[in-house]
């Protein structure tokens, strides 16, 4: 029993010296970030650095911030969910039916819970790439959003237009949605014993096994927190439009994978982390706002966005098995 405590503990000591070194994209990104701050300050002053525009800003950004992070965990587990626009999608449908709020509010994250349960069973257990898996279940909860909902519309619960909507001690109640999440991703990942395991997971799954660490569920763990976090920026979108709609999430899916990647989290897992995201999540908002100030078409924002996350991808990549 000592030597098999002291083997997890010279095995828990490693994983924690290497949180830099597992970090090391994230210290480019806010290099990145901060050149475009400074950028933005010469260029646009005094439109991008306005009260207006930055409380804007943050109100736009609190539902990427939401299902970025949830996908850094799935990410993390050498995953991938293509399944959180849909879910997003679902959410809002939900929380506009016609049922009393202490009802849908409960349902809706009940909904996203079970299809990250089933995406996360379906990858680990079955063995079905995850994108394929996500994608399947992206169409499947897509068509049960339209069933529900064919088109915008519905009245969103009282509760959920109060907490997404105006300000709060003067900042736009979006930044403490922002800032809560970011909290709670950032704690479970590197304040719990649960981030070591999802790290060790990422990794090899294979040795974490052997390590006494139930990879499997903590891989299927990732799938459910990214889908009930795609719940929650499915509900902020929800109360800021005061009403459904049935395609609300459908930008967010790859704009998600994005903003995980930018912020130096590995595609191959193991690698990265919440951390990493906020600034990833930051750039992305800050360049679209941007090229807007700036009087760019919006059209070219897509093309922006396919280059930075190939860019990303090379960037940031393993360069040895478990680094």
């Amino acid at each position: 029993m000592e030597s098999k405590t002291r083997r997890r503990g010279i095995a828990v000591r490693i994983l924690e010296d290497a949180f830099w070194f597992r970090q090391r994209g994230a210290a480019l990104s806010y290099a990145i970030l901060a050149a475009m701050l400074l950028i933005l300050a010469i260029v646009v002053p005094q439109t991008f650095y306005s009260a207006t525009n930055l409380s804007n800003l943050a109100s736009q950004l609190a539902p990427l911030f939401l299902v970025s992070l949830g996908q850094t965990f799935v990410l993390l587990g050498a995953g991938f969910d293509l399944s959180v626009g849909a879910v997003i999608s679902l959410s809002s449908a939900i929380l506009t039916l016609d049922l009393a709020d202490p009802v849908k509010i409960p349902l809706a994250f009940a909904a996203a819970g079970s299809v990250g349960l089933v995406n996360g069973w379906g990858c680990v257990y079955l063995r079905v790439h995850p994108i394929i898996m996500t994608l399947a279940t992206s169409s499947v909860v897509q068509g049960v959003a339209l069933l529900l909902l064919p088109t915008p519309g519905g009245i969103a619960p009282r509760i959920l237009v109060q907490m997404a909507s105006g300000t709060f001690l003067g900042l736009p109640v979006g930044f403490y949605w922002i800032v809560g999440a970011s909290a709670a991703a950032i704690w479970l990942v590197h304040g719990a014993t649960y981030g070591i395991r999802l790290y060790a997971t990422g990794q090899n799954p294979q040795a974490a096994w052997m390590s006494g660490i139930r990879a499997p569920r903590i891989r299927v763990s990732t799938y459910v927190i990214s889908a009930l976090m795609a719940a929650l920026a499915g509900a902020y979108l929800t109360g800021r439009l005061a009403s459904g709609d049935p395609n609300v999430g459908s930008a967010l899916g790859l704009d998600s994978v994005l903003g995980a990647a930018l912020g130096g989290t590995l595609l191959s897992g193991g690698v990265g982390g919440p951390i990493g995201t906020v600034a990833g999540v930051l750039i992305i908002g800050i360049l679209n706002n941007g090229l807007n100030l700036a009087g760019v078409s919006p059209y070219y924002q897509f093309i922006v966005k396919g280059s930075m996350l190939v860019l990303a991808v090379s960037l940031f990549r393993r360069k040895e098995a478990g680094l």
